[in-house]
């Protein structure tokens, strides 16, 4: 499964991305943050086009509303009128802890973290195997470890910035 199926189906390895794509999935609706959160996972970390997203919440959001919906893609991915800047990439574990920071929305989601301690909830590959097995959570067989690294793909993503802010001066 590619990296584009992969958040669409809430699958990514990171909690509070997935936790909004599954909402998607099972209700038609995900809050404002998280769908920023998300939007900015894949434009930012994934570097997938934000046309791509914008079509699968047009499909799937029970209020959709095009100038809406383009208008807050184009501003997660800086390319809008007043656009998010570029080197702005929400990290989904630093949003999850500040925004649920009990995991309680999370584990409405994403139930196969719902036994982590709260400080792991956002970020299970941190948590020691002892942690894990007490959870009944098995990385890559119950839930998926992560599909990209944060601190790599977050650099990746400044670097295209970068090069295309460079090619359009």
């Amino acid at each position: 499964m590619d990296e584009f199926e992969n958040w669409k189906n809430g699958n990514t390895g990171y909690p509070m991305v997935d936790a909004g794509m599954r909402q998607l999935i099972n209700t038609g609706y995900i809050h404002n943050r998280v769908r920023m959160i998300s939007a900015s996972f894949l434009c930012k970390h994934l570097l997938i086009d934000w046309r791509w997203g914008e079509a699968y919440f047009a499909e799937k959001l029970l209020d959709y509303e095009l100038s809406s919906n383009n208008g807050n893609w184009q501003w997660v991915a800086g390319t809008g009128i007043e656009a998010m800047p570029y080197f702005r990439i929400f990290n989904p574990v630093t949003q999850g802890r500040k925004f649920d920071p009990d995991g309680s929305y999370v584990r409405q989601y994403v139930p196969e973290v719902g036994r982590l301690p709260d400080r792991f909830v956002h970020c299970p590959w941190e948590a020691p195997d002892h942690v894990l097995e007490g959870a009944g959570l098995r990385l890559g067989k119950d839930y998926p470890r992560p599909i990209v690294d944060l601190a790599g793909s977050r650099e990746r993503a400044l670097d295209a910035f970068k090069s295309l802010a460079q090619r359009a001066s």
